[in-house]
């Protein structure tokens, strides 16, 4: 892990806590990149369910993408998103630079950073909307070209978990003035991304199209994620689409 990032992510979020470290991780370490490769990207998801029985293993591989996709999503998200709002400097992140580690479960739980720092190389912007152009739309653009996944469920998986991460984040804690000041305009961008706020930077962000508020107040998907026909799967409840159609 890296301290000062770990240091920052709260008790709600602790599960990916971890979820960045420094150095380029041992003999099982992933470059995401390497998921191009069809072998790969099949042996990896076969990895991930092999947990959960022949059902899930047979079922539409657009469905397993999209759920192993939340767990590499939860791991990126909250690293990367508690070093924008709470420290206020993004962390190099590009997608073909980093590591991707997986549980013992073939769960995604982390991604090593380049000791030279090359990762933020490829990032056109701060805040966000860096990380949206350096790594989640290559990762999109990677499982779509792999599965014919819609991309839009994919975009709906990230928004899902970076609105959450960036709520359970707030403000600075016991931050002052100064803390404030450090990430205001990140922590604008992070706004504008997940469409907290009207304006050009939300028309343009693919993440906070993918969301809408719900009668709650909470912000749900406007596309279902399909875990709903993974055997042994709970659904995402209020934030399903396909769960409030029903009710009305």
């Amino acid at each position: 892990m890296i301290a000062a990032v770990a240091a920052q992510v709260p008790d709600t979020l602790a599960a990916y806590r971890d979820g960045i470290a420094e150095s380029p991780g041992g003999p099982g370490a992933l470059p995401p990149g390497a998921l191009r490769d069809p072998d790969v990207f099949d042996a990896t998801l076969a990895a991930f369910g092999a947990g959960f029985g022949a059902d899930f293993q047979s079922a539409d591989p657009r469905v397993r993408v999209s759920y192993w996709s939340q767990f590499y999503l939860a791991a990126l998200a909250t690293p990367a998103l508690t070093a924008l709002v709470r420290l206020g400097r993004p962390l190099p992140l590009a997608f073909d630079a980093v590591s991707l580690e997986l549980d013992a479960a073939g769960r995604p739980c982390r991604f090593r950073l380049p000791a030279d720092g090359s990762g933020c190389a490829a990032c056109p912007a701060p805040g966000l909307t860096g990380l949206v152009e350096a790594h989640l739309r290559p990762f999109v653009e990677l499982c779509h070209a792999r599965c014919g996944i819609a991309p839009r469920i994919l975009w709906g998986n990230a928004a899902v978990i970076l609105d959450y991460v960036a709520r359970e984040l707030g403000t600075p804690p016991g931050g002052g003035a100064g803390a404030g000041a450090a990430c205001a305009s990140i922590c604008d961008d992070v706004a504008a991304c997940l469409g907290w706020r009207a304006g050009p930077g939300c028309a343009r962000s693919p993440l906070a199209q993918a969301l809408c508020p719900g009668a709650s107040g909470c912000r749900r998907r406007r596309v279902c994620c399909l875990r709903h026909r993974l055997p042994g799967v709970p659904s995402c409840g209020a934030l399903c689409p396909v769960a409030c159609a029903a009710q009305r």
